[in-house]
C-alpha cells in the first residue's frame, strides 16, 4: 500500500509540474473590444499616397442585411460588391469605400478584436464580423487620418451611418 501511494504521489507531482510548465509559457492574447468604432492605420492603398488609408472599423451586427446590400440600396449603386461611392457631407464631397471582409483581413488582425454580440449560426446573415470604410476626399486626402481637416465630420458621417445600418 506504501509503495502504490508513493507512485501515486511521484506521479501527481510530475502531471502538475507539466501542468505548470505548460501553462507557464502559453501568453495571454491581448483583445480588443470594440465599444463604437476604431480608428487602424495602413488600410487600403489607394493611387497617389504612399501610405495606406485609415479605416473606420466596427463590429457587425450579423443578423442583420450585409452592410454592402445595405449600402447599395441606400445610395442606389446597381450592385453589392466593391462597394465605393461619392457623397457630400457639409458641403464636401467625399468617397467612401468598404472593405471586403478578404481586405479587412488583409490589411488588419481582426483576431485582435473581440465579438461582443455574438450570434448564432441559424440568425446569422452574413459571416463578416467586422466592418470597415475608409473615406478620401476629392483632393485624395485621407479623411480619417489625425491632421486632416475633414476627420470630424467624417467620422460624424459614419457614425450616423452605422448607427442608421443598425436600426434598420
Amino acid at each position: 500500500m506504501k509503495r502504490f501511494i508513493k507512485t501515486l504521489s511521484s506521479k501527481g507531482f510530475l502531471v502538475f509540474l507539466i501542468l505548470i510548465l505548460a501553462v507557464s509559457c502559453i501568453t495571454p492574447r491581448h483583445t480588443v473590444e470594440i465599444n463604437n468604432f476604431v480608428l487602424m492605420d495602413n488600410g487600403k492603398e489607394v493611387l497617389g499616397r504612399e501610405k495606406g488609408l485609415t479605416a473606420f472599423v466596427f463590429e457587425n451586427n450579423q443578423s442583420k442585411m450585409p452592410f454592402a446590400q445595405f449600402l447599395a440600396t441606400k445610395y442606389n449603386l446597381g450592385n453589392y460588391t466593391d462597394i465605393a461611392y461619392w457623397v457630400t457631407v457639409d458641403g464636401h464631397r467625399l468617397k467612401v469605400m468598404l472593405y471586403t471582409n478578404d481586405e479587412l483581413e488583409k490589411y488588419f488582425d481582426v483576431s485582435q478584436f473581440m465579438v461582443t454580440n455574438a450570434e448564432t449560426e441559424v440568425n446569422t446573415l452574413t459571416k463578416a464580423r467586422f466592418l470597415a470604410l475608409s473615406v478620401i476626399s476629392e483632393m485624395n486626402e485621407d479623411c480619417l487620418e489625425d491632421n486632416s481637416l475633414y476627420k470630424n465630420i467624417t467620422i460624424k458621417y459614419l457614425e450616423r451611418l452605422k448607427d442608421e445600418f443598425n436600426k434598420s
